[in-house]
């Protein structure tokens, strides 16, 4: 992907190293921090506390049991390869607080942790022991990347970037919002590979496609959902995807279903007979109800909705699967748009009133962002070839950072309009945004794009076509 290369040269020369991001400061839940862990978001090499060289072989799988959050993994210390128990805590000395006396943790060989009183008072890091005092190897994370929401920068009357784009030959500007998409897509494709590493293709494609469904808001219980109820799993269980997958999101409580619709009663009845033999098996593994973030929803995105298409989607498995291998786009769209429900094609949330018409369970949109940010990249790592159907297919529709991307970067000119028609360049334009507008901290003075759009080489097509708008 020789764009992509070019872009990220071009870039490492471009950013102002010491510009600070626009941020805010957030304190990350312990869930999200395992959750990051399992997902190999901190990497798989490390040094321990006391200097030792560690590399993560295999994460393992959430415990249901009592005892270390993972179970399974598989850690090379040296030369030594070991298997056993992974404990994860925002804060170290949580160990003393429950693992410490407990035999369950036993089988511990690795503790991680983000946060150390003594560490941060320039002191050394008390050993961590398990009841038989056996010291187990610790290794701290660095989280800083993980601690700041970016925030939009404000409006602007004018910016630099936008003379400087005016004065740019169209095949120029063309070429570096491609590149900035292509940059873009390796990021992902990459991200997916390491996915696939850990835990194998099918894994991965699953794991893409519950984070996507998500949306924005909603990503983190998803990736937790699946890390936790993996493919493999729910699969096995193939009489029983549904009762695993909706009722390990939280949302089957036990309620008195009485004052419910006739409809959804009985819903909730058949899910609930699947469930219950299940539930002591899998309860510890429920996502917690605080980590999913149910308002600004659309009432056709709602979460159980989402966890209901993801159901269906595993339902159908081996048809998608082999769909993904080609980056199939007809075929892809064909399968989603197939997936139907008995109950969630009429129902927003299961407080709702039955729809009087049928809603899609994967609509257009998110048809569209499953095959820019999950099936594409998988493909085109296999296959380059591949980048020439992504930049052709058509955007569905614009988002709110899209507008303010294309408002920031170019005005009130036709040309971010005109931009917005392709998915791809859509793309391109959230990555010049992503790497430009947010660490220059909504000041755009001290941007360095402007200046560096100089050292954008022209291009040179020859007999190849230019990108497309």
């Amino acid at each position: 992907m020789q764009l992509a290369d070019r872009y990220a040269r071009w870039l490492e020369q471009s950013v102002v190293a010491e510009a600070p991001q626009l941020r805010v400061a957030r304190e990350i839940p312990e869930i999200e921090l395992q959750t990051l862990w399992m997902a190999g978001e901190f990497g798989r090499e490390f040094l321990t506390t006391t200097g030792g060289q560690v590399r993560i072989e295999r994460f393992g799988t959430w415990n249901r049991e009592p005892g270390p959050h993972f179970i399974g993994a598989e850690i090379t210390f040296g030369n030594a390869r070991v298997r056993g128990g992974v404990e994860v805590h925002w804060n170290a000395s949580h160990w003393d607080l429950h693992a410490a006396q407990s035999p369950e943790y036993e089988g511990t060989i690795l503790h991680v942790f983000a946060r150390e009183a003594a560490r941060e008072r320039g002191q050394g890091i008390p050993a961590t022991c398990t009841a038989l005092g056996r010291e187990v190897p610790q290794i701290w994370l660095d989280v800083s990347r993980f601690e700041f929401l970016p925030v939009n920068p404000p409006p602007c009357a004018t910016t630099a970037c936008r003379e400087a784009f005016a004065g740019m030959p169209p095949a120029r500007l063309r070429e570096l919002v491609e590149a900035a998409a292509q940059y873009r897509l390796c990021r992902k494709a990459a991200r997916q590979a390491r996915l696939g590493e850990q835990f194998g293709p099918g894994e991965a494609l699953y794991q893409g496609i519950a984070e996507a469904l998500g949306y924005r808001n909603n990503k983190l219980p998803f990736m937790l959902l699946a890390q936790r109820f993996p493919l493999a799993l729910v699969r096995s269980r193939r009489m029983e995807i549904e009762p695993l997958l909706f009722a390990g999101s939280g949302f089957l409580n036990a309620t008195d279903l009485s004052p419910l619709p006739g409809d959804t009663r009985s819903y909730l009845r058949e899910v609930w007979t699947q469930w219950w033999p299940h539930r002591t098996e899998y309860d510890r593994l429920t996502v917690p109800s605080s980590l999913w973030n149910l308002r600004g929803q659309r009432p056709v995105n709602h979460p159980q909705r989402r966890v209901a298409a993801l159901a269906e989607i595993v339902r159908h498995w081996p048809v998608l699967e082999t769909l993904s291998r080609s980056a199939n786009v007809d075929g892809i769209r064909h399968f989603f748009s197939r997936l139907q429900h008995p109950y969630w094609d009429f129902h927003y949330t299961l407080n709702s009133k039955r729809s009087a018409v049928r809603m899609a369970l994967v609509g257009e949109a998110r048809i569209t962002d499953l095959l820019l940010n999950v099936f594409f990249p998988g493909a085109i790592s296999a296959a380059p070839q591949f980048w020439e159907t992504y930049r052709a297919l058509p955007a569905v529709d614009s988002n709110q950072r899209v507008e303010i991307a294309a408002k920031r970067l170019f005005g009130t000119s036709p040309l971010g309009a005109q931009l917005g028609k392709r998915a791809m360049t859509q793309q391109g334009l959230l990555q010049l945004y992503d790497d430009f507008c947010m660490p220059c901290d909504a000041d755009c003075a001290r941007c360095a794009m402007p200046d560096r759009l100089d050292h954008w080489e022209q291009p040179r097509y020859g007999d190849q076509q230019p990108p497309i708008i």
